[in-house]
């Protein structure tokens, strides 16, 4: 049973904890597309922003053309070779810049890993078909810059006449942003570890309580296929507002209805031998005095012959009504076989003499309708009284012996 119940745990956590774990890889992976889609969006607006601002900038300072003369850019008169804007840039953004005649880098803040400036290389041969073939901004997760990636974005740097001359160029080293999208990740990951240990330990603390309901039940619905029919399951089970609950309540029934068919006869609905034994028995443990009634329905044979079986019934069930009654809170009474009945008594011999007279007259005013047949019966009575821890075997005989006098003695009469 205790691998049943090892097996029923971990099938719920596996239940929890599977979907769990399944919905957290999920949702990290979309998550880290979508946050990746966003991301690279949100750098693509900031860099086209960057380049735009580094053009507006240049052609509101300076009037005039664009042209390289004697390795200086100039525009109009101005150099701006030596220009600090594109370190400003880096220094409030962190965006690298650059400017280019033509395809070659004549400023820029790229930096290969030894610190040595990228200036004079040139751009990507993509790069320069789309910007300065067409006039075209360029935008691509993957620029080469410098033998470095880069996610960049181009800009093409147009004299007066509309034509190319360059390009202005704002990028972010594609390492830096993994980095960050990676911390992103980690959170996102932790957070899933969090998720499923929280379901996991939610799942634990639930399933102790249900497998110990389980437990509870099992036991009970063993110690009734062992043919222990006194012990009543937990309430708390009972009251369960689930599944557990109703097999709670199902089982107990089961219990019920299973003690009655071992203990109660079932025509009469008294109890039978077996359970009006077990039931002396534990008077006799407890040194209780009670008084024994033997008594036998007289010519019950002839009733049978005449009205037949099924009125014979019908006789033994409302005989057996007039006696549980005479018996009350004060003892009780089972079929003992067949017409003969067992009374027992928590009181002593006089007063159940009264009870048991009563009983008598109680039975000769008793009329069975059967058929449209009335008929009517009498008793004879054997009655003693039992004296402390004297077995039970020994005050049933006694008593069956007082109810033979009275038979052999013409029926319909106590003896005492």
């Amino acid at each position: 049973m205790g691998k049943a119940r090892r097996a029923i745990r971990h099938s719920l956590i596996l239940m929890v904890t599977l979907p769990t774990v399944i919905l957290s890889i999920f949702v990290l992976l979309f998550g880290a597309m979508m946050f990746y889609h966003f991301y690279c969006q949100s750098i693509r607006d900031e860099l086209a922003a960057t380049t735009n601002m580094m053009v507006e900038c240049l052609d509101l300072t300076v009037r005039g053309d664009y042209k390289y003369e004697d390795g200086r850019l100039l525009k109009g008169d101005l150099n701006i070779t030596d220009s600090t804007m594109l370190y400003r840039v880096r220094e409030k953004s962190h965006i690298d810049t650059t400017i280019f005649w033509g395809d070659t880098r004549v400023i820029t803040t790229v930096e290969d890993e030894d610190g040595i400036s990228a200036a004079g290389t040139k751009a990507e041969q993509t790069v320069g078909d789309v910007v300065l073939a067409t006039g075209q901004d360029y935008f691509s997760d993957k620029v080469g810059v410098n033998g470095t990636k880069y996610i960049g974005y181009y800009k093409a740097l147009k004299n007066d006449d509309n034509s190319v001359v360059g390009m202005v160029f704002a990028g972010k080293r594609r390492s830096t942003v993994y980095h960050k999208i990676l911390r992103i990740l980690s959170w996102f990951l932790g957070f899933s570890v969090v998720a499923v240990f929280v379901a996991v330990l939610c799942t634990r603390r639930y399933s102790a309580g249900v497998l110990t309901d389980i437990n509870s039940i099992n036991h009970f619905l063993q110690t009734i296929s062992e043919g222990t029919l006194g012990e009543i399951l937990d309430e708390r089970i009972r009251k369960r507002k689930d599944e557990l609950g109703d097999i709670g309540i199902y089982a107990d029934k089961m219990r019920s209805n299973l003690q009655k068919l071992v203990e109660m006869d079932a025509l009469t609905s008294l109890y039978n031998r077996r359970s009006g034994n077990h039931m002396m028995a534990a008077l006799v443990e407890q040194k209780a005095v009670y008084t024994a009634v033997m008594c036998d329905i007289d010519f019950f044979k002839r009733i049978n012959d005449t009205f037949g079986h099924a009125a014979g019934d019908q006789v033994l069930i409302e005989v057996s009504a007039a006696i549980r009654n005479s018996v009350g809170e004060e003892g009780f009474a089972s079929r003992w076989g067949g017409e003969e009945f067992l009374a027992i008594y928590c009181l002593d011999l006089t007063e159940a003499r009264e009870r048991v007279e009563a009983l008598q007259q109680s039975i000769r005013d008793l009329v069975v309708n059967y058929g449209g047949t009335d008929i009517q019966v009498t008793m004879t009575f054997g009655v003693t009284e039992s004296t402390p821890a004297e077995s039970y075997e020994k005050v049933v005989k006694r008593a069956d012996e007082k109810l033979y006098v009275g038979k052999n003695g013409g029926r319909d009469q106590i003896v005492i």
